[in-house]
């Protein structure tokens, strides 16, 4: 089981998608509760997860706009930036991962293990989020940011490679947890934690929403996270003490938008979204006998 730690007000940051049915103060949680866990672009705008005493893990799609010279304040203390390696096989799809290099090893915050097992499927999770917030009923459209950090619970529901899923379970449904909840916008990059009997341990990294029928953060939407333990053999090489020491930028994304709407005619907020006023972009994503209107939990337009 896992505590949240309930506080009325926490540090800056937003969070979580989370249930109608359950008060929203039992989903905020101080963020020194999670001094890993740290804003990666600006507070509520991506996360990044301290794995070693030098290194954070991402998403590749958000460690894309890192500027140069960036600093991330961890524990109250700013860590200069070094430089970026992503996934070598990151395209702007699969393998959404990248290891951020800071240049003085941070002393006072404990790292978090990886999770090494692939069995993965059906496990409890928690989510720590400063991205949107919302409810089920309500979903991404009407979240609102309101300066809290919270945390939810989910259960991998499927393992394909190289995703963990997780889906929005409505309150009655089988398999909702007691703070059942996904990631919102702003959560990308931020980890799914699997308890074990030697702590939490990052399992995956936040991704993209599947955004058919327009379901982004309600009720039976699926999450992805990119799995960690598929990539086990990336992070573990950047993060050795011989690693080569080479820094490899990510690609950034274009927005490729899903604008198909009634009669033809696409919806305003999604013509926001590709004029770059909006928070979110669409693109389709194939996969084997179906395919998906992609939605990633993207660094906020500035």
């Amino acid at each position: 089981m896992f505590a949240t730690g309930v506080l009325a007000a926490s540090s800056l940051g937003h969070a979580i998608m989370r249930r109608h049915d359950v008060p929203d103060v039992e989903y905020v949680v101080e963020a020194q509760t999670y001094p890993q866990i740290v804003d990666l672009l600006s507070p509520g705008d991506c996360l990044g997860t301290l794995i070693a005493p030098t290194w954070l893990l991402t998403a590749a799609h958000c460690a894309a706009h890192l500027p140069g010279g960036h600093r991330i304040s961890i524990a109250g203390a700013d860590h200069e930036v070094e430089g970026v390696v992503c996934h070598p096989s990151y395209d702007g799809d699969e393998h959404d991962l990248a290891l951020v290099k800071l240049v003085q090893a941070v002393e006072d915050v404990t790292p978090l293990p990886l999770y090494r097992q692939t069995d993965e499927k059906g496990q409890h999770v928690l989510f720590v989020g400063r991205g949107d917030t919302g409810n089920g009923h309500q979903g991404q459209r009407r979240s609102i940011n309101d300066g809290q950090t919270r945390a939810a619970t989910n259960t991998v529901s499927a393992t394909e490679q190289p995703w963990l899923e997780f889906v929005f379970h409505e309150p009655g449904q089988a398999g909702i947890t007691d703070l059942e909840g996904l990631s919102g916008d702003g959560d990308s990059g931020g980890p799914a934690l699997i308890d074990t009997p030697q702590g939490l341990a990052v399992a995956g990294v936040s991704s993209w929403q599947d955004a058919r029928r327009r379901k982004i953060g309600k009720y039976g939407a699926h999450d992805f996270y990119a799995r960690v333990s598929t990539d086990l053999e990336f992070i573990d090489a950047v993060t050795a003490d011989d690693w080569d020491g080479e820094f490899r930028d990510c690609p950034k994304e274009g927005c490729q938008c899903d604008l198909d709407g009634p009669a033809g005619a696409p919806p305003v907020a999604l013509v926001l979204v590709c004029l770059g006023l909006g928070a979110r972009r669409r693109r389709p994503r194939a996969r084997v006998h179906r395919s998906r209107t992609r939605d990633h939990h993207p660094p906020r337009q500035k």
